[in-house]
């Protein structure tokens, strides 16, 4: 099954109840004005190589530096920084780095990674949802440890500080190194914690999507690469894409200079929305603190592609399976609902439909 190819058809279903696409509802953001960003940046730097060939890792080193400093990592160097074609292109960057070496994840996992791994003629180590962070003890020296530490995809979660402090222990004694795709940190709802490469960057890979708070038509990120794997890195991104769109990076470039190098200070009046679907999952028991995605779980035994396949059918309802985010069988009862996009009048309806269409 092609589960990326499955998702972005979700993207851009017009089903009234949409719970399966996990896509920024751009229309809660500000306009973003694409020609006075791209011109705020020519301003700033008029002799930026925007049109030309230019260096792999990107002309916003200096203003990435200033975003990493914005979200708490103050020693940040900016030669660390490599602008890639979105978050995907330093996934797989990454693991093509430790292509000879472990890659693990926790289960379920983003399928972006997972599948990747299955191009590249490798299985992910995938570790135990409940037990992860003891069983990192056992993965072998050089391996890659891939998670999202902010708000996951497909479960929405966030781990702690002490949870972060422990990984962080964990990788330094057994000398693996550490993924962090950032792409949903901005979406708190009450604060943010300290990022695992501010903790420890020369253990953390860090990259920052502006696919979901700008467009995802812009494709940039800005990946923080410790400095052993730099030159690596560079070399393979250069073999890859060459460098990222110049065009594109002026108009990240232009929004950062005028929005002071926050990644999240835009988003506050649609995290009052969120907010409001926050009080509505509480009152269902479900937790939510951020991000795009909610774990539901429900009284039947075998949520699947068939069974989602079908509540779309009858119910108009669009939710993806958590078992197609893993092999674990464990999953079976378990839907990923991504709530970023969908009305709150909507998601109350929509999920009570579900809930009466298990139960029928």
């Amino acid at each position: 099954m092609d589960r990326i190819k499955f998702l972005n058809q979700l993207a851009t279903s017009t089903c009234k109840y949409n719970f399966g696409a996990g896509v920024p509802p751009l229309e809660d953001y500000p306009v973003l004005n694409e020609i006075e960003c791209y011109e705020t940046f020519i301003k700033a730097y008029p002799n930026a190589p925007i049109k030309q060939y230019h260096q792999t890792d990107g002309f916003l080193g200096e203003l990435g530096s200033h975003v990493f400093q914005e979200d708490g990592f103050s020693n940040v160097q900016a030669s660390n920084i490599v602008i890639t074609n979105g978050v995907q292109e330093a996934i797989t960057l990454a693991c093509w780095l430790f292509k000879n070496n472990t890659i693990a994840c926790t289960d379920p996992c983003y399928p972006g990674l997972s599948d990747l791994v299955g191009l590249m003629g490798k299985t992910p180590l995938f570790l135990p949802e409940k037990d992860w962070i003891s069983s990192l003890e056992k993965l072998p020296k050089g391996s890659l440890f891939y998670l999202s530490a902010d708000f996951a995809n497909p479960t929405g979660k966030r781990i702690t500080l002490d949870e972060r402090k422990q990984v962080l222990a964990i990788a330094e004694k057994n000398d693996f190194y550490i993924f962090d795709d950032a792409t949903y940190r901005p979406f708190f709802l009450d604060h943010s914690l300290p990022s695992l490469v501010s903790l420890a960057p020369e253990r953390v890979f860090h990259s920052i999507s502006f696919s979901k708070i700008l467009s995802p038509g812009l494709r940039i990120a800005m990946t923080h690469v410790p400095n052993t794997f730099r030159d690596a890195f560079l070399s393979l991104k250069a073999n890859v894409s060459l460098n990222s769109s110049g065009f594109t990076q002026a108009i990240v470039g232009g929004w950062l200079l005028k929005n002071d190098f926050s990644l999240s200070k835009h988003l506050d009046a649609f995290k009052n929305l969120m907010r409001n679907k926050q009080e509505f999952f509480h009152a269902q028991h479900v937790p939510y603190a951020g991000g795009f995605f909610v774990e539901m779980t429900l009284q039947h035994p075998s949520i699947d592609l068939s069974w989602c396949a079908e509540l779309l059918a009858k119910e108009d309802v669009a939710a993806c399976p958590m078992s197609m985010f893993s092999d674990n069988l464990t999953l079976h009862n378990k839907l990923r609902l991504a709530i970023a996009k969908i009305s709150l009048e909507n998601l109350k309806v929509g999920f009570m439909k579900i809930h009466n269409f298990a139960s029928s």
